[in-house]
């Protein structure tokens, strides 16, 4: 049997956790001299809205070694196989500590997921599907179905990427007067890429609608529903594709805080 530890950039809520059987490491998000643990004391929705109203721009924490081997040491046991599945390595240091930390241990591995938050949560699920079966085949496993796994979603603002120092402000403010929208994806290495700037964000929820209507969903795996802070614009994203998904998800800081409020997007597999 494997177990499963991720981190909270999965969008797994600790009370998810506890009935998939997934350990989830808390991420640090950070607001001035204030910090709180993701899913622990900082619930996703009550996140946004501090990020709305606070005057520090918040931003988030690696987990340190000390951290992802104390979930190992609750979690291994000798006989099962642990398998460490954290953020793309791309998108944070928290691979490469993982790895530092598996290779102190026997039956314990770190995958390199190469993605993040419900994209993370979908390769958890097939994990968990093929959990019984020896590791290195569900590593085999996971490697072939993660090109499968398709996100794209339309910002609704250029603030955040502006906070963050991944948009200069002349960018921001010239692209907020046009309304430009971006809209994104995540690479095949884990990657945030611009697909298209649309303008206005009819355009850019009508543009994922193109990418996705392109493509054969696999419905027999979860189809997820996703948005920051406010849903209004991912229902009218759904309104439009007309498809059915298993969940709507807000997602969570160590993405949204990058993203902004009222993105809206869609992840699934495809056959």
């Amino acid at each position: 049997m494997i177990r499963i530890i991720t981190d909270s950039s999965a969008n797994i809520t600790q009370e998810e956790a506890k009935t998939l059987g997934v350990t989830v490491m808390p991420l640090t998000v950070i607001f001035g001299n204030e910090e709180y643990q993701d899913g622990v004391n900082l619930g996703w929705d009550e996140f946004y809205e501090k990020m709305a109203t606070s005057k520090d721009f918040p931003h988030t924490a690696q987990l340190t070694e000390e951290q992802i081997e104390s979930a190992v040491k609750q979690v291994a046991n000798g006989e099962d196989d642990v398998l460490i599945m954290p953020i793309a390595s791309v998108l944070s240091g928290t691979y490469e500590r993982c790895k530092a930390v598996a290779a102190r241990y026997e039956k314990v591995y770190a995958y390199d997921t190469c993605c993040t938050t419900v994209m993370l949560k979908l390769l958890i699920t097939e994990a968990l599907a093929n959990a019984h079966k020896p590791v290195d085949e569900v590593i085999k496993i996971l490697d072939a179905f993660r090109p499968k796994l398709k996100l794209y979603a339309a910002l609704d603002t250029l603030e955040n990427l502006k906070k963050g120092g991944r948009l200069s402000g002349a960018a921001a403010f010239i692209g907020t007067m046009l309304k430009i929208k971006p809209v994104i994806t995540f690479s095949l290495e884990g990657k945030v890429e611009v697909i298209s700037k649309q303008f206005g964000i009819n355009k850019g929820i009508n543009y994922v609608v193109s990418k996705v209507d392109k493509d054969k969903i696999d419905f027999t795996k979860p189809v997820y529903l996703i948005y920051t802070a406010d849903d209004k614009n991912s229902m009218a994203l759904i309104s439009k594709l007309n498809i059915p998904y298993t969940e709507k998800s807000n997602i969570c800081p160590v993405i949204g805080v990058h993203n902004g409020a009222r993105a809206a997007g869609i992840v699934y597999a495809e056959k």
